[in-house]
């Protein structure tokens, strides 16, 4: 199949032989295989644990065998046995319940929580097969976390929402797509998930025309916090398999891989199709501790879009997608595009198609033109002023992709659970990785290289967030904590052009628990203040220390609908690289721990304007980025007298070079080996 985030003419073969790792194990008389530990949490203190263990005992000889099967729980010092006897060839599932073992029960367990809801401790299940011998015919252990994760649709218009361990939880999540050729590594995916959770997003959709992703995957999710919705590899585009035998097979054997993680929150049978009757007795009878549900546009969870380009007001205005209104109860797929850097650009095409834009080249590696980069994308680019070059316009085509994922994560924020305007409950950003080359990428291209998008998304969904709304010119303040927070300080500070202040204001607020403090300050903007100008926002505790800050850039030019390229987030910023030059000091220190290199780089703006659109980037003596590289923050702007320190993370043998530069700051770099 050809899709928008590969290409139009499809990728044949893609999954066919062998494209895992392949373990071969040697076991005595006795193999062990599928264990299952599920856990049963009291109500409504969730401070008690009925822990079930269950494993498959396997006899592949022609005798019969007796043999004993201990499970051991080390965290909790339990270790348990049973005695088996197995006839020739007999497969046995073997179950440890609290009603045999009372020290199965678990008093005020260690709970596993998603991002920013609490910590994610593990538990280790042990168990091994013993020969009458007392020797170890075999054994196997497993990681697991104890919660619950459940989900409704017991809403004001009906849209789904989960719950872990009895708290609501609002879903900022996205759609995972696997790598082009299933050319995936476990470094590759430990890149990816590391930018996953430094964005912010809480769960991950394994989309349905994906794969079972690597046990790498998974643990990792475990590790970070990352719930994961498990689609099973149909959409609306293939049929139902031929062989109903296989099919379910396949569906046994992922469950049975993956149901121990507690990242792993629901289950769907496909995208945007049907299932295969007898799909969901299969998972009830295989788990039942998660949700399911037939396909991934029903019970409670809407058909997505918008998908790709639009003039960012339009989400503001929630007219995104002409479909309706898709800023509402729980959207699967709801998203916008951003550049790769130049860089990468580079690596992606010739340099004769680069500039001029190749159109024919462009909208090949865009799905057919899917996300509008040569059409409307380029439009909205040329509204920071047309380009005379490849590297003006991927520049200022970051400023466009940070507005994108900017205005949408903090649209979804204001209207969480029915604080703003709309009742909503959750959004997967459409789509999430670089599947191939792609010039309409998301927050890091294939080449694992961040984009400006990856930063305004980590900003956007910080836990506790100020931000602004260009539509009513209102500050609200998000938080993703499970608890309040009292006596806190808001304060927008409003800049010209010239980076003088216009208006310095403050506020004391409360923000609820899991909430949002809802248009706490309206911003007003003199009328002869300058075209461009700037918004900075800051939140203190009541301490008044700084937890928060957010930077703006806004036009004078007004939104005239949305069939328009109009609007203060969206056009009249021609003159924006125009600003007066500032002047950035920074300090580069680092340090090597075996195959990595921790970089802190201090920077200070010196002078009195602001430094716009500061990017830092690791490269070889040549000129080559850094792959993978871990930033704390890029892509940034300075407010003047600000400092920042970065963390720079990198896994790269060769002597390195460090870069600064901004739209209207000098270029620096320094010398790391």
């Amino acid at each position: 199949m050809g899709w928008d985030f590969t290409f139009m003419d499809g990728i044949r073969d893609r999954n066919t032989g062998i494209w895992k790792s392949i373990k071969l194990f040697r076991t005595g008389d006795v193999a062990l295989k599928d264990p299952f530990i599920r856990c049963e949490l009291d109500k409504p203190g969730y401070d008690r644990a009925a822990q079930t263990i269950s494993v498959t005992v396997v006899n592949p000889d022609i005798k019969d065998v007796r043999c004993k099967v201990r499970a051991e729980l080390p965290e909790q010092g339990v270790c348990i046995e049973k005695e088996v006897c197995l006839f020739r060839g007999e497969e046995q599932q073997v179950c440890f319940d609290p009603g045999q073992f009372s020290s199965l029960i678990l008093d005020n367990p260690k709970l596993w929580w998603p991002v920013n809801k609490g910590a994610q401790p593990l538990y280790t299940l042990k168990i091994s097969a013993l020969a009458e011998d007392g020797s170890v015919s075999d054994s196997l252990s497993t990681r697991f976390g104890i919660r619950e994760i459940r989900s409704d649709t017991d809403t004001p218009d009906g849209s789904r929402v989960f719950y872990v361990n009895g708290k609501r939880l609002f879903i900022r999540g996205s759609n995972w797509i696997p790598e082009a050729m299933l050319r995936m590594s476990d470094s590759r995916t430990e890149a990816e998930l590391r930018y996953t959770r430094q964005s912010g997003i809480n769960l991950l959709r394994l989309w349905g025309g994906g794969i079972q992703e690597s046990d790498t995957f998974y643990r990792l999710c475990d590790e970070l916090g990352i719930l994961v919705w498990q689609e099973f590899w149909m959409t609306g585009d293939t049929r139902h398999p031929q062989d109903k035998a296989m099919y379910f097979a396949n569906v046994e054997s992922c469950i049975k891989d993956i149901r121990n993680h507690p990242s792993l929150a629901y289950y769907v049978a496909s995208n945007e199709s049907s299932e295969v009757s007898g799909m969901r007795e299969l998972v009830d009878r295989l788990d039942g501790t998660r949700g399911y549900q037939m396909q991934s546009e029903c019970d409670g969870i809407h058909d997505g879009s918008p998908y790709k380009q639009v003039n960012p007001m339009r989400h503001y205005e929630n007219t995104a997608s002409d479909r309706g209104s898709r800023v509402d109860g729980f959207n699967p797929e709801y998203g916008s595009p951003c550049l790769p850097t130049v860089e990468c650009l580079r690596e992606m095409m010739d340099e004769k198609d680069l500039w001029p834009i190749n159109k024919k080249v462009w909208d090949y590696l865009d799905g057919n033109g899917f996300s509008e980069m040569t059409t409307l994308y380029k439009d909205l680019t040329d509204k920071y002023g047309e380009s005379g070059s490849i590297e003006e316009f991927a520049r200022k085509a970051q400023y466009l992709g940070a507005m994108n994922y900017k205005s949408i994560w903090e649209v979804w924020n204001y209207n969480k659970f029915g604080y703003g305007d709309r009742w909503a409950s959750g959004v997967l950003f459409w789509y999430h990785n670089s599947a191939i080359r792609h010039v309409g990428s998301m927050m890091w291209d294939w080449s694992l290289e961040p984009m400006a998008s990856l930063y305004a998304a980590a900003n956007a969904l910080e836990p506790l967030h100020a931000q602004f709304d260009y539509l009513k010119n209102s500050v609200s303040v998000v938080n993703d904590y499970y608890r309040s927070f009292r006596n806190y300080t808001l304060r927008a500070v409003v800049y010209d052009f010239d980076s003088r202040i216009v208006s310095d204001r403050r506020v004391r607020l409360d923000i609820p628990e899991d909430g949002v403090a809802c248009d706490v300050l309206r911003l007003e903007f003199p009328e002869d203040i300058s075209q461009i100008h700037f918004i900075k926002l800051y939140l203190y505790d009541e301490k008044g220390a700084e937890v928060s800050s957010n930077f703006y850039w806004r036009s004078k030019d007004k939104y005239e609908g949305k069939n328009t390229l109009t609007g203060p987030c969206t056009s009249g910023f021609e003159d924006i690289e125009k600003l007066a030059h500032a002047s950035l000091k920074f300090n580069c220190t680092y340090s090597k721990d075996g195959d990595k290199t921790l970089i802190r780089i201090k920077l200070r703006n010196d002078r009195r304007r602001i430094a716009y659109f500061v990017r830092l980037q690791l490269s070889d003596e040549d000129g080559k980025p850094a792959r993978p590289s871990f930033y704390s923050d890029n892509f940034f702007c300075m407010v003047p007298g600000e400092s920042r320190e970065i963390l720079i993370e990198t896994f790269s043998k060769t002597p390195l070079k460090l870069t600064v530069s901004g739209t209207n700051t000098s270029t620096m770099q320094a010398g790391i080996r």
